[in-house]
């Protein structure tokens, strides 16, 4: 059940209640369909649930919570050396080799720890108490954004989402990388607060790197932004000496008095309703694109049986199935003085009839064996009928987004199992009403020594469109038989008809593993409405 709908504003929904449910429904937001645009649409989805999960839900129900700084940026930029640094000691990994895999480090003051019990950030960076930092901040060292390992550059992403405060570290080689700068956009966009640090410049190029990108900040809008230069110390191990790092310390030591900290956490909380509520709607356009083409795929796999449906019903109605075996069986049967020959005609004298009624084990024999030939006749029919309409299926698939997806669910193998399945129902069933119905005729005295399975056989023979064995009913049953006749290769017909359009079945039911929740669009945009009413 959705839940409620937004209220007039001195009745809203608290807060962290809005944000609950929107986490609930962006979970629930399934992008299955392999579509167009899907895949970044899933990063969005993903990356808003992470932000949501992260930073926006546990900022909400813990406000006491330390700013959580996160120190980012491009690999080699020595973010790992300025934690170190602030901390005075080596608490995180510097790497040497690039790029460094490691566990995201989190020091924090020992009375603030507590603090951060059950924070999502505790199961992701190992938490490591340190007097030295400032109360009512922790300090975050992040994988690179540009790692080459791809779980190192999404758990830095990942990380950046739940800052209160990002510090960007780059270096007077790398401040003109695109990542980065994408990424301080990003982040700009939804709200966090932003802090930069120049680190490693060389001191001989020091004003003209500094200028530049000072100038490259102002022209993109990040010139109110806080920045520090770190001039290079040249070759050195351990952590940079006290004077090249206080004046980022210091100002974090501001910001960590608790007005300052919780102005950064109000301020980056606020900033994020916007950007949070024109990626929620963004996520519901996903997922009514999804729905569309779910509904698509649904009417264009069962469209693709009913050609073969159709064209089955007419060749089975036009005794379609007697073609081939079952009438070069019957000729070579019914010809003058051949087996079947007393179903056609009445014997012509004493002597003919005596030799007709000795050969009536004969005769029961063939007409049971023609019965199998044409029962074997009418199922290659519906079965190759069954097969184009699979081919159909599969071929429309391939051109259609998502659809090969679809078709992928199914093997041929099941599809053919469940092909045969559906034959023998209907074959089974087919037998049940031929029962039924030949259980009210009465053949007439001359049945040329049929039983009555002989005769029930006769009936089917007759029904798959054998014209030979239809007069031979009809001499036998008159009117009521060639009635029942008809009326059974009708209902093989129609009968066929729905087993070819059953093809679609088992492609159905794997793109119904792949649907969307057609109240899931819907929901997110109540969630973004009620957002609005808090910006």
């Amino acid at each position: 059940m959705d839940p409620p709908a937004p209220t007039e504003p001195d009745e809203r929904v608290p807060m962290v209640e809005v944000i609950e449910h929107l986490l609930a429904n962006l979970d629930a937001a399934t992008l299955p369909l392999d579509v167009p645009g899907v895949v970044a649409a899933r990063q969005e989805r993903d990356r808003v649930a992470t932000q949501v999960r992260h930073h926006l839900l546990p900022r909400l129900r813990q406000v006491a919570a330390p700013v959580i700084v996160v120190v980012g940026g491009s690999t080699g930029a020595g973010k790992s050396t300025i934690v170190n640094s602030v901390v005075g000691k080596e608490v995180t990994t510097a790497g040497v080799l690039r790029p460094t895999t490691r566990e995201p480090i989190l020091v924090v003051h020992p009375k603030d720890a507590d603090l951060l019990e059950g924070h999502p950030v505790a199961d992701i960076a190992r938490v490591t108490p340190q007097e030295v930092v400032p109360r009512g901040m922790a300090l975050l060292d992040a994988p690179d954004l540009d790692s080459v390992h791809a779980a190192n550059r999404g758990l830095a992403d990942e990380l950046v989402e739940l800052a209160d405060l990002w510090v960007f570290v780059t270096t007077g080689s790398r401040y003109g990388d695109a990542v980065p700068w994408a990424r301080l956009h990003s982040a700009r966009e939804r709200g966090v607060s932003l802090a930069v640090i120049l680190n490693r410049v060389d001191p001989t190029a020091l004003a003209t790197v500094r200028r530049d990108l000072f100038e490259r900040l102002e022209s993109q809008e990040f010139g109110s932004v806080p920045f520090f230069v770190i001039a290079d110390v040249g070759p050195h191990e351990g952590v940079l000496p006290e004077d090249r790092i206080r004046e980022f310390t210091q100002w974090l030591t501001v910001l960590g008095a608790k007005s300052q900290s919780r102005s950064i956490i109000a301020r980056t909380v606020r900033g994020a309703w916007p950007a949070l509520r024109q990626d929620v709607q963004q996520v519901a356009v996903a997922l009514e694109d999804q729905r569309r083409h779910h509904l698509s795929l649904r009417n264009q796999i069962r469209a693709a049986t009913t050609a073969s449906a159709e064209q089955v019903q007419a060749d089975l109605a036009a005794g379609g199935a007697a073609v081939g075996a079952p009438t070069t069986a019957w000729l070579a049967g019914a010809s003058s003085g051949g087996v079947l020959a007393p179903l056609v005609a009445r014997p012509a004298n004493l002597v003919e009839a005596w030799r007709y009624r000795r050969a009536a084990t004969a005769r029961a024999a063939a007409v049971a064996s023609l019965r199998e030939v044409s029962m074997s006749a009418a199922r290659t029919l519906i079965a190759e009928a069954c097969e184009r309409a699979e081919r159909a299926i599969r071929a429309g698939a391939a051109s259609s987004a998502g659809g090969t997806q679809v078709a992928d669910l199914v093997t041929t193998e099941e599809a053919a199992t469940a092909r045969t399945d559906r034959l023998d129902v209907l074959f089974s069933e087919w037998d049940e009403v031929v029962a039924e119905l030949c259980a009210t005729l009465t053949f007439s005295t001359d049945d040329a020594g049929l039983d009555e399975t002989g005769k029930a056989a006769l009936i089917e023979i007759a029904a798959t469109g054998l014209d030979g064995a239809e007069r031979a009913v009809a001499r036998l049953l008159s009117d009521r038989g060639t009635a029942v006749v008809r009326r059974l290769r009708s209902d093989l017909s129609t009968w066929a008809s729905v087993a070819v359009a059953g093809e679609a079945d088992a492609f159905l039911t794997a793109l119904s593993t792949l649907g969307v929740d057609d109240g899931a669009a819907r929901s997110l945009r109540l969630r973004a409405s009620e957002l609005k009413g808090y910006q």
